[in-house]
């Protein structure tokens, strides 16, 4: 393990960091305080110190009398130190946001991971260390994966105790009520500083697996419901890919080999990085039970950020959902032209399709698309791994600004999109499944994500009940000041 742990820690550094959403058209309205677009306000710093504890005004609605818990957020919100913008929006240190609510009241509240990277940076007043889009200073000391790590990308909750998640190194674990940040989470002694990647895959009973990706080394992570991990074993996935999500089902990993291969790793981790379209976009299936027992699925070149989830036919045909794209153009751009306010009509190959993976016993997989333009799949919790109906996603590209304005639920067995569309005025982010207390299927659940409204200069949470969508937002609340867009959350 010592050997392989090594491994990790020499060329795991920095590959594999966040997704990012698909966007389109020119620039929007601009702000007379800043000379910055209005929608640039998803781009812009947070306070240094965060948001303190504040109530939420219910500014719509009637909030669900059951809806009880803490919802989760995660994203980069220091984009800029003087004159000097993070040229990578993947690089930005992470906000942590925590919405606790309870008896139709909400209260916001965040707090930066406090990693070394955030800490140095913050000490000198600029940007140091090396990351996924970023060079890196020469002064700034690298002795393994956590010295970079900004712990911006999702959010985990293992019996209790929250982790703010990154791609290429340790989870940071943080108190889940005041979010302080206690420090980097070991697993085990021997992996110490081995990558946990953002999006691991929780089973409905609490069970939680993870990869760490490495090169051609994939880790794979299984942690009980108590917290406590059960196994770690390795996979070779036969190139240096970029993975930033993977897939389950019941009784199988699922691993996308996307032809975006990294054979020469130096800073900026992007720059190291080549198409190589000849490879197609392969799939690995490893037994739950045994990861020895593998095989493989070949489909057309594509590239993605996040999948849904997968389950399995009686057959053994394998099924899953995932945002696919042409080209990997959102993960070498980076949104860097957005973080400066700036803003040009994208290349059509930047939006990602809905699209379901068909992968049959044997044989090559085929790729479903639904022309459905959009982001951050989700499902319900309850169904991960199973066979299931609905995904949720944000959609519907904006026309004059970056980022998407409506939310869509998507029935994989009628093909019927359920959508609404919040317009121009408001920038949409990631919605996840809440179940309802008295309901047994997807549609008996709501949905909870943010969003930035442009026009008010503020941020919103906002509830739909996921079996009518389009009908609007069962409720809205609004906090007094906005904070910049993030990449994922979670539910508790």
């Amino acid at each position: 393990m010592t050997l392989s742990r090594r491994h990790f820690l020499e060329v795991g550094i920095g590959i594999g960091i966040a997704g990012s959403i698909g966007a389109c058209a020119t620039a929007g309205s601009t702000s007379r305080s800043t000379g910055m677009p209005d929608w640039h306000l998803g781009y812009s710093n947070a306070p240094a110190g965060g948001f303190d504890p504040a109530p939420m005004k219910l500014a719509y609605g009637k909030a669900p009398a059951e809806l009880k818990g803490s919802f989760y957020r995660n994203g980069p919100a220091q984009m800029q130190y003087g004159d000097q913008y993070a040229s990578h929006w993947f690089d930005g240190d992470g906000l942590i946001h925590r919405i606790a609510i309870e008896d139709g009241a909400a209260v916001h509240q965040a707090r930066f991971a406090e990693t070394k990277k955030r800490r140095e940076e913050q000490a000198a007043g600029k940007f140091l260390a090396p990351g996924f889009g970023t060079l890196g200073d020469e002064s700034f000391s690298v002795q393994g994966p956590d010295d970079m790590n900004a712990a911006n990308t999702s959010v985990l909750v293992v019996d209790g105790e929250l982790l703010a998640l990154w791609e290429a190194g340790s989870a940071f674990a943080m108190d889940a009520e005041t979010l302080e940040t206690i420090g980097p989470k070991t697993w085990r002694d021997d992996l110490k500083g081995m990558p946990f990647l953002a999006h691991p895959k929780v089973e409905p009973d609490g069970r939680v697996w993870n990869l760490a990706v490495g090169g051609s080394q994939v880790g794979i992570y299984r942690i009980a419901k108590s917290g406590e991990l059960e196994d770690f074993g390795m996979v070779n996935i036969g190139r240096a890919a970029y993975i930033h999500d993977w897939t389950m089902t019941d009784r199988h990993l699922v691993i996308l080999v996307q032809p975006w291969i990294n054979e020469n790793l130096r800073p900026p981790v992007v720059s190291g990085f080549e198409w190589q379209p000849q490879h197609g976009l392969q799939m690995l299936s490893v037994d739950k039970d045994d990861f020895t027992q593998q095989r493989w699925a070949q489909a057309p070149a594509r590239m993605f950020f996040h999948t849904g989830s997968a389950w399995e036919e009686k057959d053994g045909t394998i099924k899953f959902d995932v945002v696919l794209y042409q080209q990997p153009i959102l993960g070498v751009g980076g949104g860097s032209q957005e973080i400066r306010g700036e803003w040009m009509t994208p290349d059509p190959a930047e939006n990602g399709i809905l699209t379901q993976v068909v992968i049959p016993p044997s044989g090559d997989a085929q790729l479903v698309e639904t022309g459905i333009i959009g982001e951050f799949p989700q499902v319900d919790p309850r169904f991960r791994g199973q066979r299931r109906r609905l995904t949720a996603l944000t959609s519907a590209p904006a026309t004059s600004r970056p980022g998407t304005t409506a939310v869509t639920v998507y029935d994989w067995e009628t093909g019927r999109a359920d959508t609404f569309d919040f317009g121009q005025s408001r920038m949409v982010e990631e919605f996840l499944f809440v179940p309802k207390s008295s309901g047994s299927s997807e549609a008996e659940s709501w949905l909870i994500g943010t969003v930035l409204n442009l026009k008010a200069g503020v941020s919103e949470v906002c509830v739909f009940d996921a079996a009518r969508v389009s009908d609007g937002p069962v409720c809205i609340w609004q906090a007094d000041y906005s904070w910049p867009l993030g990449f994922h959350g979670t539910w508790a």
